[in-house]
């Protein structure tokens, strides 16, 4: 193997957080770093964009290697055509942004390719090469946490869609009666805050507990109608809000067997991602090949 290693670069913009990591030619993470997600305007964000950048640039000149990619990871459906976020509903600063653009020109690398792809996917990407899916050709992985997201992996690629917006589970109606998505419940039902609502669960808090189940239900719901569509094999579950699974994922299973049509189908496993935390900045680098 020649001493000029290649490298690539993974950003996960989430709505609180930026985590970037370094990837090496094994896959492994050579570095990462995490920081706080600016909301108040999309030149502040570029600029911590930038600050997570630059520290494994200069990993990469220390190692005596070359960078050959940067892959971000969005939050929200991407138009591959125009190469922009259509909408961040928890971000609304990166509506309709060229995001890879911006980072190439902000970083000054005009020669090294910058992809994008829905933070979601990014995450499914590499739950599927590296994490829990990697012995399924067929699996949904659902992520949890400031917002709801999903990416379908089937055949060796994520399935984008015709308009970039498929596998979108956290915009499926729950409630008819309000016409009530699924993430507008989740939202609702944890106040906003799911992990204060889970230390009051924890201390017993009769409440907390009965909201959390019905978080459970609703997943359940949304469980059965993607193994409806699309069998597959398992669903992987990934994101911050699994640190307290145990609260809802007992609802969440019991409604995804009541409310799944095939018999055969009862069968689909729901599975916790390995790769935990990082697995939206690794998917993310993933991108390049």
């Amino acid at each position: 193997m020649s001493n000029n290693k290649n490298f690539r670069i993974g950003i996960d913009v989430g709505g609180t957080k930026i985590a970037g990591v370094l990837l090496d030619e094994k896959n492994k993470v050579i570095e990462e770093i995490v920081l706080a997600t600016p909301k108040d305007s999309l030149e502040h964000f570029l600029i911590m964009v930038n600050a997570a950048i630059e520290p494994l640039l200069k990993t990469i000149s220390k190692k005596k290697g070359k960078l050959i990619g940067i892959g971000v990871g969005a939050p929200g459906p991407i138009d591959h055509v125009k190469k922009q976020i259509i909408v961040a509903p928890n971000l609304p600063l990166l509506n309709k942004v060229k995001l890879a653009e911006l980072i190439v020109k902000q970083i000054n690398l005009k020669d090294i390719p910058c992809l994008l792809d829905n933070d979601a996917n990014c995450s499914v990407r590499a739950e599927a090469i590296l994490g829990a899916g990697a012995k399924s050709n067929n699996f949904f992985g659902l992520g949890i946490g400031t917002g709801i997201g999903g990416g379908w992996w089937y055949n060796g690629d994520i399935y984008h869609g015709s308009h970039g917006a498929g596998s979108e589970p956290g915009h499926i109606i729950v409630d008819f009666d309000q016409l009530i998505t699924l993430e507008q419940a989740y939202h609702k039902l944890t106040q906003n805050n799911p992990a204060i609502l889970a230390e009051e669960a924890y201390k017993g808090d009769i409440l907390a507990e009965q909201r959390f189940a019905e978080v459970g239900a609703y997943l359940g719901i949304v469980f059965s109608t993607i193994v409806n569509l699309f069998d597959p094999e398992m669903i992987v579950l990934f994101g911050g809000a699994l640190a307290s699974s145990d609260l809802f994922l007992n609802a969440a299973k019991e409604a995804l067997k009541k409310h799944t049509f095939a018999r055969e189908a009862h069968s689909v496993k729901l599975i916790k991602g390995k790769l935990g935390a990082l697995a939206g900045a690794i998917g993310a680098a993933l991108l390049v090949k």
